[in-house]
């Protein structure tokens, strides 16, 4: 027999395949009612088409009928001359008279045509109507951004020119130095967007030629189309005849497979179920003797649970403690993100520091995972033990039964016995009435002896049933305590089961919590250290600018004691020059005296 463990995914692969075959009838159904529309359809069309058939073939006669009398008319008016034509006239007349009542009813045929005609060459028209319109908005609606963009431009343009005249004057070196960097990377910053306003205007503009290039290629399309509609409907016409045919054909072959196919399922759905029936009455045999061999094991994994649930509280007083761990760094990371402002070199020691720690966070939470691990396997090795010591049970079960038919087989040699016996009572009396009056003593001895031999007997005979009584009421309250045994048993597992797997969810949960706190400090060092980055790239540049303003300074502090030293010479010129009406020569001595004056006044100032 086999066993549950083996049974179950038998049931299971039973029932999904159950399951599957009503899906495929449920889907087989849907075909055919699908295929009953088509039909329909087709029918339909089929129909739709005979008529339209006949009629064109009418229609054609009609045609084929005009066109061979307009030609007898006019090689017959070729040939007439002068005196006929008026007799031409009239017969042409006449003749015109004639083909107007027969072509009333080849004109009806053809104007249903043309109606069809125009109401698929509106709808297509009017799709592409819409095409066009929606192409007319676009096109409206990029004019506007480019006009936009234009007036953009040129405000930008005004305000650059504006900021080129508006010069400030009057100021001291360190404003008007500060003052010529800040225009130079605003004037950037106005050539950047100039170009990128540029570059979307280009951008426009090739937008603008691509959608008159599809309006124009749309135009060609609607007449090309127009032309291939014309051609592609006839042949439309004849192609979907043959397709009707082909179609109730194929039609005709589905119905046929999918009634065979429904007979099949259907046959085979009541074997199976018949199958699942006498399954069913041997699993529930099964079940039974598994459920009182499950009552051993039960008590055992209590055992072992109790000691699971002891080593998980161990486990959670760590997890706690790391959390706690973990908070502490958080704090102090927080506290490290309002130093870095301060500080960037204390920075990297505390980054260093903090990458320290969440190694040893990493080595903590891996032990702990091998922890897991390990009770894990001691666990399953429990496990193992456990099935081995079921078996054994098993086998001390089978021992038992064993000995219980051997007592049956005892019974019953005993009633062939009591069966044998009774059978040489009757030859006894044969022979007691036969010798009765010859050896009447031997016969009452032997009769004395042979009910004695009655009495041991059925006294043997009683002695063995109360025994055999005995027995079965031991087994049958065995089995009674046993399955109250084993009831108890499952509904501790189950509830043993349940705090496991609340166990186990707090412990994953808890895991996830971790690993998303280590997350989210691993994200919190990378913006650190981005953050770090880019300070250190604004130290650089702050100090590039800084060599290039002191640079700028050192030219204009040089431009600025040129100046200084030729308006002093021209002053001194000008105040001890050469009068115009004295002509008198500069003193020497004036000059020097005007430059110890001035000299420390410069020194000064720089």
């Amino acid at each position: 027999m086999p066993t549950m463990s083996n049974l179950i995914p038998i049931i299971n692969d039973q029932s999904q395949y159950i399951h599957h075959l009503e899906a495929e009838v449920k889907f087989c159904k849907e075909e055919l009612f699908v295929m009953k529309n088509r039909i329909q359809v087709i029918v339909l069309e089929n129909e739709r088409l005979q008529q339209e058939l006949k009629s064109r073939r009418q229609e054609e006669t009609m045609r084929e009928q005009t066109l061979l009398d307009a030609s007898g008319n006019m090689q017959n008016s070729c040939i007439t001359t002068g005196e006929d034509s008026g007799v031409g006239e009239t017969a042409r007349r006449l003749f015109s008279y004639d083909n107007a009542d027969t072509g009333k009813a080849a004109s009806a045929g053809e104007q249903l045509e043309l109606e069809k005609l125009k109401l698929t060459y509106e709808e297509k028209y009017e799709t592409l109507e819409s095409q066009l319109n929606f192409l007319r908005k676009d096109l409206a609606e990029y004019q506007k951004t480019c006009e936009d963009l234009k007036e953009q431009l040129k405000h930008k343009e005004f305000l650059l020119a504006a900021n080129t005249s508006n010069r400030v004057g009057g100021l001291c070196l360190k404003c008007a130095q500060h003052e010529a960097v800040l225009s130079q990377t605003h004037n950037n910053v106005h050539m950047q967007t100039i170009e990128r306003v540029i570059k979307e205007r280009d951008d426009l503009m090739s937008a603008l030629v691509s959608v008159r290039s599809s309006l124009a290629e749309t135009q060609q399309r609607e007449a090309s189309a127009y032309e291939q509609v014309k051609q592609v409907w006839q042949i439309s016409e004849e192609a979907n005849f043959e397709k009707t045919k082909q179609a109730l054909i194929q039609c005709d072959q589905l119905r046929n497979e999918l009634e065979r196919q429904a007979e099949r399922l259907e046959k085979e759905l009541a074997s199976q179920q018949e199958k699942r029936a006498i399954e069913k009455d041997m699993m529930k045999k099964e079940i039974t003797k598994e459920r009182e061999d499950m009552g051993s094991k039960m008590l055992i994994l209590s055992q072992n649970i109790a000691q699971l649930e002891a080593q998980v509280e161990k486990v959670t007083k760590e997890k706690i403690s790391a959390v706690n761990q973990l908070e502490e760094i958080q704090s102090q990371l927080a506290s490290r993100e309002m130093d870095v402002t301060k500080v960037c070199g204390e920075m990297r020691y505390q980054l260093n520091k903090t990458n320290m720690e969440k190694d040893e966070a990493e080595k903590e939470h891996r032990e702990y995972r091998a922890k897991t691990n390990r009770d894990l396997e001691i666990k399953d090795q429990e496990i193992e033990k456990l099935r081995i010591e079921l078996s054994e049970s098993k086998q001390h079960l089978e021992q038992e039964q064993q000995k219980a038919a051997r007592a049956r087989e005892e019974c019953l040699k005993l009633t062939e016995l009591l069966g044998e016996s009774e059978h040489q009572l009757h030859l006894t009396r044969q022979e007691k009435d036969s010798i009765q009056q010859s050896f009447s003593k031997e016969a009452k001895a032997q009769a004395l002896q042979a009910q004695q031999r009655e009495q041991e007997l059925t006294q043997k005979i009683q002695q063995m049933e109360a025994q055999h009584d005995k027995t079965e009421n031991e087994q049958y309250l065995l089995l009674t305590s046993q399955n109250t045994f084993l009831t108890k048993l499952k509904e501790e597992c189950c509830t043993l089961a349940k705090k496991l797997e609340q166990i186990s969810q707090k412990s994953r949960s808890e895991i996830a919590q971790l690993s998303q706190e280590k997350r989210y400090t691993y994200d919190k060092l990378e913006k650190l250290q981005r953050r770090n980055d880019e300070l250190e790239e604004q130290c650089v540049q702050h100090g590039r600018v800084h060599e290039t303003m002191k640079q700028r300074q050192e030219k204009d502090t040089l431009r600025f004691i040129h100046q200084i030293f030729t308006e002093c010479l021209l002053y001194t010129a000008d105040v001890l020059g050469t009068h115009p009406r004295t002509h008198r020569q500069p003193c020497p001595y004036g000059t020097y005296i005007l430059w110890a004056i001035y000299l420390p006044d410069l020194v000064l100032c720089f």
